[in-house]
């Protein structure tokens, strides 16, 4: 007996098969991303147990660019030209943002490279969860539909979203470095954060620089908003989260400018900042790809 297959069935079928492909590169590509991430995790706490300063030397650098580079490949080869949208994606997007991010910030800042035994597992956990996800479809977006204030738009968020990730990271430095000396317990895995001081100092660095960027990112939605549709602005959980977000971190810069807001309040605050950012970008997507989907 001879099955007759519609083109429709046999284009259903060619797609499933392009997108089994890619989610099996993907899964694979995935592995190979989060093993070049484990070395950088483990060695701030395999140079404690043996008395090396944290974030110094050949092999932390070494490290840290091969942590950049392998979710960047995959994030670059995944996609294909193709802006990806779904959930384990964005996870991907994300972790090589804010490794790039946290690359530049390392060159800049000594107490940055001293955060690496927060940042690096952080981004693993990311790792594995967008793992745990990858088998959920997504819906990419074709190129013809990118423009070129989305794709700045995107490039903004993402800078935003790395420079708010390690200020909150600096935030939980500080909060679990003050609460070692209030327990008079600063020896042990706390000696490898930075000074209460010098996190500070890079934590305002960073809100200062991610208020900055989160303007221009607010500005550039507004711009991409016109482009796609003529309004100003849609009111969706991204946009007022997002304003929320820029609306707390002025409020803290002002705080420590004028009545020197700091330590573990000010921590509280930058955290909180950090909850709303998330929600307003991958937040959403796992509520709309995997609770929803």
């Amino acid at each position: 007996m001879q099955m007759y297959i519609s083109p429709g069935d046999a284009s259903d079928r060619r797609g499933r098969r392009s997108y089994d492909v890619v989610m099996g590169g993907s899964i694979t590509l995935g592995i190979a991303a989060l093993l070049t991430l484990l070395p950088a995790a483990v060695l701030p706490y395999g140079r404690r147990a043996a008395n090396v300063p944290a974030g110094s030397g050949t092999l932390f650098w070494l490290l840290l660019l091969v942590a950049t580079i392998g979710p960047l490949a995959l994030d670059i080869s995944v996609a294909g030209g193709i802006w990806r949208t779904g959930f384990s994606a964005t996870l991907w997007t994300i972790i090589a943002a804010t490794m790039l991010v946290y690359l530049v910030v390392c060159v800049l800042s000594g107490a940055a490279r001293r955060l690496s035994g927060l940042v690096l597992p952080y981004l693993v956990l990311l790792a594995l969860m967008a793992l745990a996800w990858s088998s959920v479809p997504d819906q990419p977006l074709s190129g013809n539909l990118i423009t070129a204030w989305l794709q700045v738009h995107i490039g903004v968020s993402l800078v935003t979203y790395g420079l708010i990730s390690i200020a909150a990271v600096a935030a939980l430095a500080i909060w679990l470095k003050e609460r070692a000396l209030r327990a008079h317990r600063v020896s042990g895995w706390s000696e490898i954060l930075p000074a209460v001081a010098d996190a500070e100092h890079l934590q305002i660095r960073l809100l200062v620089a991610a208020e900055i960027v989160l303007g221009a990112g607010l500005l550039t939605g507004v711009a991409t908003q016109l482009s796609a549709s003529g309004a100003i602005v849609e009111l969706d959980h991204k946009s007022i989260l997002s304003v929320a977000t820029f609306v707390i971190i002025g409020l803290l810069l002002l705080l420590n400018r004028g009545s020197g807001l700091r330590g573990r309040r000010a921590a509280r605050i930058v955290l909180f900042a950090y909850l709303l950012i998330a929600l307003a970008f991958p937040g959403v997507k796992f509520v709309t790809d995997v609770i929803m989907g």
